[in-house]
């Protein structure tokens, strides 16, 4: 079953919130995929209502490696939890642009997500120029050695990895599903050798995704979902992601 992951970053009130999960949850082919829904963290508590008794799914946006303490502003991965989230979205590219997210937090972070019943969805990615100057797959691999450093097998198989392409999220020009194959087939290579985990690790693309583009990367670069920014705020626009994924059917 494919995963469509929403991340609405920061937008919507929420009453927009509210809307949006209504159009999507009456959609009858909600049941043929794994929907998340990441809403800013006010929203959280009126989508867990909305989203309650459907086949629609809540995550976090971000949470935090400790349960409790002095840190203004952090959450916690239990208190996402207790919240209603199944799910917390880590070490995304913006986090680790705007507030100074790096691998070993985001290595904390899994940890704390998996310790809490979360399932992490882990964000890894490379910049224009170090694509240009052939670092990705270094750069890549660094990222996901420090975030899954002392992880078990069956504590990886736990985890999501989104591969995003910083240089193509919002650029209209996204990676191409042959670009994107090779990515995967890299990364479940080294999250094997890191941490024994011979199969299981699910990837998401994310980076301009389109109803129109969606489908390559399933078929024919073996993503096992996507991680959807700007197409999946509007609800209709969602829906359309939804029906090229699983048909009309």
């Amino acid at each position: 079953m494919a995963v469509l992951a929403a991340n609405w970053k920061l937008h919507k009130s929420t009453e927009e919130a509210v809307a949006w999960v209504q159009a999507v949850k009456a959609s009858p082919l909600v049941p043929k995929a794994e929907i998340i829904v990441l809403p800013g963290f006010l929203q959280i508590p009126a989508v867990a209502r909305e989203v309650d008794g459907t086949g629609v799914r809540l995550g976090a946006q971000d949470v935090f490696w400790e349960a409790a303490g002095a840190y203004t502003g952090m959450v916690s991965a239990a208190q996402a939890q207790e919240a209603g989230c199944s799910y917390a979205l880590i070490a995304h590219s913006e986090r680790r642009r705007f507030a100074a997210d790096d691998d070993r937090g985001a290595g904390r972070r899994i940890r704390a997500a998996l310790s809490s019943g979360l399932t992490p969805i882990y964000c890894v990615g490379e910049e224009l120029e170090t694509r240009r100057t052939g670092r990705s797959r270094a750069a890549l691999r660094s990222q996901y050695d420090i975030g899954f450093a002392g992880l078990t097998p069956d504590e990886a198989r736990g985890v999501i990895v989104a591969y995003e392409p910083v240089w193509a999220i919002g650029s209209g020009q996204p990676a191409s599903p042959a670009e994107a194959a090779e990515v995967a087939q890299s990364i479940r290579e080294g999250v094997a050798g890191r941490t024994g985990l011979a199969n299981g690790l699910r990837i998401l693309y994310g980076g301009s995704v389109t109803p129109e583009n969606v489908k390559g990367y399933l078929a024919d670069a073996g993503m096992d979902g996507v991680l959807v920014g700007s197409a999946s705020l509007d609800a209709m626009e969602f829906l359309a992601l939804l029906r090229a994924v699983v048909g009309n059917g």
